[in-house]
């Protein structure tokens, strides 16, 4: 029994590798809404670490779990209620559940940066909510004009004002690591984008389509395959590094979608 639970453990930590999350959060002129959030793992991904580590190799779809996903939503704030979820299943291998949620208040809205499994139909391979990384949202109207106020939880600066060097961390010069590192990361994708119901007449915000504003987006898979730019990028962050100093550095870099830690964004 301890060794199936160890190794379930360890293919829940492992198959941050395998997911695909999309979090949309629609805004209404009154500051009410919802949030889709489609969460989907490659299962055939995950039927290999099991195998490889001595568990059961084929993990099987499970039924959504509602009361999970109620959790989910007391957990985004007051006055979030679970909507509706449905499983989804793309044609490379990945499935889970697009769940949404709708909320009265934006301003008491919390969304978690960090994806987890909660509710979705993924085998019964699930890893734990977070609370400590939320997208929060500040809103007010005037003069016809609403203003979402998002932000994004930066990391602090040190005392004396330098980030740690780099330590650790995969062999970027090891060919075979790299390789690794592809196939676990195929198809590994984060987004959280906001949809303002209006038209946007003025942001900061570095990513926007139409009434749309991608506040963060990671494709692991095209940002794998500038291996110099991995190298070069290893060599100057540091852990903690804060969204304000990263971005300079990630400003060509494919794959990687990054704004402010405050983002604004008038619309009406």
């Amino acid at each position: 029994m301890f060794a199936k639970v160890a190794t379930v453990a360890l293919v829940a930590t492992l198959c941050t590798g395998c997911i695909r999350s999309a979090t949309v959060i629609n805004v209404k002129a009154d500051g009410g809404g919802t949030v889709e959030q489609t969460m989907l793992v490659n299962l055939g991904l995950m039927k290999g670490m099991l195998g490889g580590l001595g568990g059961q190799a084929t993990p099987a779809p499970g039924a959504l779990n509602e009361a999970d996903l109620k959790r989910t939503a007391t957990r985004m704030g007051e006055g979030v209620t679970y909507v509706s979820a449905e499983p989804v299943k793309s044609p490379d291998g990945f499935e889970g559940t697009k769940a949404i949620y709708a909320f009265t208040d934006v301003t008491k809205l919390r969304v978690d940066q960090d994806p987890n499994l909660s509710g979705s139909t993924t085998g019964g391979i699930a890893t734990p909510p977070k609370d400590s990384n939320p997208v929060t949202f500040a809103f007010a109207a005037a003069g016809g004009i609403n203003t979402l106020t998002v932000s994004l939880k930066d990391e602090p600066k040190p005392a004396d004002g330098k980030t740690p060097a780099p330590t650790g961390g995969p062999d970027m010069d090891n060919p075979q690591m790299m390789e690794m590192m592809k196939s676990m990361f195929k198809g590994f994708k984060v987004s959280i984008d906001v949809v303002v119901d209006g038209a946007i007449v003025e942001t900061n915000a570095d990513h926007v389509a139409g009434s749309r504003v991608t506040l963060l987006e990671m494709d692991m898979e095209t940002l794998l395959k500038d291996e110099a730019k991995l190298k070069e990028l290893q060599k100057v962050l540091g852990p903690g590094a804060s969204v304000s100093e990263l971005k300079p550095y990630l400003k060509d870099v494919k794959g990687l979608k990054i704004n402010d830690p405050v983002v604004t964004i008038a619309f009406k």
